[in-house]
């Protein structure tokens, strides 16, 4: 059973000790939209999604690092990596459960075998503990439990809304979606005025470890 955070100062001191804020969270996927919002209908389809992703990531980089994290892409999975190196956060789309309190999301598409891997270190970190032997030789960021920034965009009457929260997985899920979480932060939402000019996002990491499968 996930701990789940959702109210307000909550949300906010549980952040807070993990050296984040909702605040600058929420900055970062406002700049990510912006940038998406600059697709239109006559891009690849899978364009304004990469975009987000790819902008969510960098965008808390450039927030972040100045305040001690570094940022590692091990296995060309993007990771921030806390001052203290004991843990990373990394951005994924989310499924429409994505940001309410009593539903459990997954992530939106199947993931790829260095971002399970990471999910299976998650779970042998949160039943085990670190190990007490000699630790091999590992790139940043690996062997350490790794946070997911979920996200998904809603439609509504004035434009569209942006749930979020930063999750811990604790076990890989069925088809390659991760859908087992040991904790979960929710974050608020963001409203967007004004419809996106594209009809819906078809990708969200640029193919970087994605299976990528034939559109029905």
């Amino acid at each position: 059973m996930a701990v789940v955070h959702a109210e307000s100062p909550r949300v906010g001191n549980r952040l807070a000790e993990l050296g984040l804020s909702a605040e600058e969270i929420g900055d970062a996927l406002r700049r990510a939209e912006a940038e998406r919002n600059f697709c239109t209908p006559l891009d690849p389809v899978s364009l304004p999604g990469n975009i987000f992703w790819g902008r969510t990531v960098r965008f808390l980089r450039e927030t972040y690092i100045p305040k001690g994290w570094s940022s590692a892409s091990p296995s060309n999975v993007p990771l921030l990596v806390a001052p203290s190196r004991d843990f990373a956060v990394t951005a994924s789309s989310g499924s429409q459960e994505t940001g309410y309190a009593a539903l459990t999301p997954s992530t939106r598409y199947p993931k790829g075998t260095a971002v399970m891997k990471r999910v299976e270190a998650n779970r042998q970190l949160l039943l085990f503990g670190e190990s007490e032997a000699e630790p091999e030789q590992q790139d940043v960021g690996d062997g350490i439990p790794t946070w997911f920034l979920l996200y998904q965009h809603v439609r509504t009457d004035e434009g569209r809304r942006l749930h979020a929260e930063l999750s811990l997985p604790d076990n890989t899920g069925s088809r390659g979606k991760i859908s087992s979480w040991h904790e979960r932060i929710i974050l608020p939402w963001i409203d967007f005025e004004g419809f996106a000019p594209f009809a819906d996002d078809a990708g969200d990491q640029g193919g970087i470890d994605i299976p990528i499968e034939r559109l029905a």
